[in-house]
């Protein structure tokens, strides 16, 4: 084996050694969850290479300087002020979902106007929209981290990949009977696309041939989400059946249904190292689990109202619940499986949570008609996004953390910075 170059990744933090073996080029990730601003770099360097054979002494220094970047960024003054740098006048209907793309210079919105639309962030102009769906355009993403394709979900049964520069639709995917809800890029087979339905069903479909792979029928309610785990091999499912299901693609089966809420489930997802699984339900709670004994709920968070959205941070230590009681709360997942904070503030129901690249920040969008920025340690509202004139439904980072979109159904899209 021959290391050509490494790469970095500040969140989590991490390393990416490329390499040449059999004059076959292959990428191999070393996750730093361990690294801190206080680490010693040399000490880390050695133990890092005692364990991996591409790391020798003649790279020490490269792998040290590369260390001391990622060091910087977690030294780095939490941003606790954004401004309103843009306000996008999108869509002739509601808007239903945004996403950045990695670099958080473009975003895409989809809306009940039919149409997916790519926007520059920087300029706050429309580059490009993606016309072809013949109901509402309900899910939109990219296949990060290369960000050259885009996939929607619709109400017309169908999704679409499209190549987001010429605004060409690439490929249709065919085969739900029912409205697509969500759908996502796997991370590691960019090539493998998953959908969920109002129809009771996933579906897997080869992003270049739009054939159907696999079909993930054994939920008995509408899957209203589906995510891989980050080797692309797992796929989890939440569903209105009370129930979410861990399928192994491989096998072409479901591995696990976990069951345990009340009543339906708002979402579910995976923490980044993919150990841990969250679900949130109508039924006032989230429960985290184990993926090594998912026969048993690990821990379980508690609200007076419906749970109607979940997050892990970047490390996956810290998790974050937004509620119809109008709050959210972080809490530690390491260990005891402790509360770390109450953020209550927001006078309507808590529809989304996104913590910031870093963790130190938590967003929250609200019914209220704002979004509210956190300290996730101190539960202390650092500052209300205001300006909308309807419900915030949707908000999130830019990777860098230092530009924050939000959704309204006023039709608008702000940018932040």
């Amino acid at each position: 084996m021959k290391l050509i170059k490494i790469y970095l990744r500040y969140y989590p933090p991490g390393i990416a050694l490329n390499y040449r073996k059999r004059n076959v080029e292959e990428t191999k990730m070393i996750d730093l969850f361990e690294l801190t601003p206080s680490s010693d770099l040399p000490t880390l360097t050695k133990r890092i290479a005692q364990t991996e054979p591409l790391i020798t002494q003649e790279v020490f220094p490269q792998v040290t300087e590369i260390l001391e970047k990622l060091q910087k960024k977690l030294k780095e003054p939490i941003k606790t002020k954004f401004y309103l740098f843009k306000t996008l006048q999108t869509h002739i209907l509601p808007l239903t979902n945004v996403a950045f793309d990695k670099s958080g210079k473009k975003c895409i919105t989809g809306s009940y106007d039919r149409t997916c639309r790519i926007w520059n962030v920087e300029s706050g102009d429309e580059e490009n929209v993606l016309k072809g769906h013949e109901n509402v355009v309900f899910s939109v993403a990219y296949n990060y981290p290369k960000c050259d394709r885009i996939l929607t979900g619709s109400f017309d049964k169908t999704a679409k990949i499209w190549n987001p520069t010429s605004g060409n639709c690439l490929n249709t995917l065919w085969g739900h009977t029912a409205e697509i809800v969500a759908a996502e890029f796997n991370p590691n087979l960019g090539e493998q696309v998953v959908t969920c339905s109002m129809d009771k069903t996933a579906r897997v479909f080869h992003a270049e041939t739009g054939q159907e792979i696999q079909l993930l029928g054994d939920h008995k309610a509408e899957v209203i989400s589906a995510r891989f785990n980050k080797d692309g091999n797992l796929l989890l499912t939440a569903s209105f059946d009370e129930t979410a299901i861990v399928w192994d693609l491989r096998m072409k089966e479901h591995a696990i249904v976990i069951r345990a809420h009340e009543a339906e489930l708002s979402n579910a997802i995976w923490n980044f190292q993919c150990s841990l699984i969250a679900t949130s339900s109508l039924d006032k709670t989230a429960k985290i689990w184990d993926v090594r004994n998912l026969e048993s709920c690990q821990a379980v968070a508690n609200h007076k109202d419906e749970v109607l959205d979940v997050a892990f941070n970047c490390t996956g230590s810290r998790l974050a619940t937004g509620s119809a009681d109008c709050t959210a709360k972080v809490w530690d997942v390491t260990g005891n499986f402790e509360l770390v904070t109450l953020m209550a503030g927001h006078t309507d129901e808590v529809s989304k949570v996104a913590f910031s690249p870093p963790g130190g920040l938590l967003l929250t969008a609200s019914a209220d008609k704002t979004a509210r920025i956190w300290n996730s340690v101190t539960g202390i509202c650092t500052q209300t996004l205001a300006g909308h004139d309807g419900e915030v439904f949707s908000c999130s980072f830019n990777y860098c953390g230092d530009a924050i979109i939000t959704a309204s159904k006023d039709n608008t899209c702000k940018i932040w910075r």
